[in-house]
């Protein structure tokens, strides 16, 4: 066993002892719950703006924005809502545009940081905060670099930098756990997306709070008035499982844990045109096409022995493949799983060629989310798939190291580490 595959068993096997006591202690206290227990502290005296979507909701369910609008009581005033992409009802398509509207509970105003019928406001506008002391950000991540709730996150930041506005994040857990790094770095040459906006690993290891802090110590030219409000009881091998959290939709295709997972080990395949399973029951957990032998490729597929990972045949009739069954705790390399299935495919599969019948937008998507050309690339030569993964440790192993001065949590106490000394302004709140 290697160095790369004891570390992965060894985290597995915590992962696993400590499981029951961490659910047997109840839900993780999370950053709108603290927030709401200190009586809105931070808030108070300020008018201000949220940041959030259905996801955005405490550990009863309860939603940001009703928290906030029934808080305002205790001394602070709502009077804005911004929605990421999918809009702040959490039922826009991606990629498709939202529209700037009302809040029908609140009747606040909201407006959308993505593409409008109007145009392009991912980069929210000095208009949009006008009038605003504080910005608040409540939404739930899903760990990727290409998922753009984070990017938003990078843009709130920087505009509120700008306008001298302070920002509060809600912290939440990645879903995915805190020590997991997996996946291509960005290349610095490679020009920034809103898909591929930071020089993160695509499975970056940090809840949206420590990424805020790394955001604004080593990504913003200004950096903000950041406050960190942490959440309570969440560790770092902690799986979502493990949370006593239910999970909420974050967008129309992430309804469920299980979506939110395998978006990790099947989201490239699905901008080159490979079936994946969004629009149906299972988005992001399954592989397919028409004409596929599904037996011969789930004989590959579990070949390649992935810890926690395996793959059953899928026969719907028209189209053929793999259902993925991804353990909570797997200690696999769900990010390779994407080119593992490439190269399955262009094996298994007649007349199957990954980039063929692609189109120039298509190619363009798939080397944004992977934050490099060099993959395509590879991909096209016939490089193999296990020397692409191999190149990516030399970055992984450099941001294991990088991000250290960012983070809240510890592996194996259920109280905040040491707050980070980063930017002077940065504030932790603890619970």
């Amino acid at each position: 066993m290697n160095l790369r595959s004891l570390f992965h068993f060894a985290t597995l096997a915590a992962s696993l002892l400590l499981g029951f006591a961490w659910t047997a202690r109840g839900a993780v206290s999370l950053g709108i719950d603290e927030l709401e227990k200190s009586n809105f502290a931070v808030l108070q005296g300020k008018r201000v703006g949220l940041v959030t979507n259905p996801s955005g909701a405490d550990s009863k369910g309860r939603s940001a924005i009703s928290i906030l609008y029934h808080g305002q009581s205790s001394g602070f005033k709502l009077v804005k809502l911004f929605g990421p992409e999918h809009g702040i009802d959490g039922l826009t398509g991606a990629g498709n545009p939202v529209s700037n509207s009302r809040d029908r509970a609140t009747g606040l105003p909201v407006y959308s940081l993505f593409i409008t019928p109007h145009g392009n406001f991912r980069h929210p506008t000095p208009e949009m905060f006008a009038g605003l002391d504080a910005i608040i950000y409540d939404v739930q991540d899903l760990g990727n670099r290409s998922y753009t709730f984070i990017s938003t996150l990078g843009y709130v930041m920087d505009e509120a930098a700008k306008d001298n506005i302070q920002v509060v994040v809600l912290d939440r857990p990645n879903p995915l756990g805190g020590v997991r790094i997996e996946g291509p770095r960005l290349d610095p040459s490679f020009k920034p997306s809103f898909v591929g906006l930071y020089n993160i690993p695509y499975v970056y290891g940090l809840t949206s709070g420590e990424l805020a802090l790394w955001i604004n110590a080593k990504f913003l030219t200004k950096p903000c008035r950041l406050t960190i409000v942490s959440m309570k009881g969440w560790i770092r091998p902690m799986v979502w499982e493990d949370t006593g959290l239910k999970w909420v939709p974050t967008s129309p295709n992430i309804p469920t844990i299980g979506a939110a997972r395998g978006y990790t080990a099947t989201g490239f395949l699905g901008e080159i045109g490979i079936e994946s399973g969004c629009g149906g029951p299972n988005p992001f957990q399954v592989v397919q096409g028409r004409g596929w032998d599904a037996n011969a490729v789930a004989r590959r597929f579990n070949a390649l022995h992935i810890p926690g990972v395996r793959a059953s045949t899928l026969d719907s009739g028209r189209e053929n493949g793999i259902y993925l069954h991804i353990d909570p705790r797997n200690s696999g390399n769900l990010t390779a799983i994407n080119f593992q299935a490439i190269e399955i495919l262009e094996n298994e599969v007649d007349h199957f060629s990954t980039f063929g019948r692609t189109s120039f937008d298509q190619r363009d998507m798939f080397d944004k989310v992977s934050g490099n050309t060099t993959i395509r690339r590879q991909l096209v030569a016939g490089r193999p798939v296990s020397d692409i993964i191999h190149s990516w440790d030399s970055g992984i192993a450099r941001w294991a190291r990088e991000r250290q001065p960012f983070l809240i949590y510890g592996s194996n106490t259920v109280k905040p580490a040491k707050a980070p000394s980063v930017i002077a302004d940065n504030t932790l709140i603890a619970p």
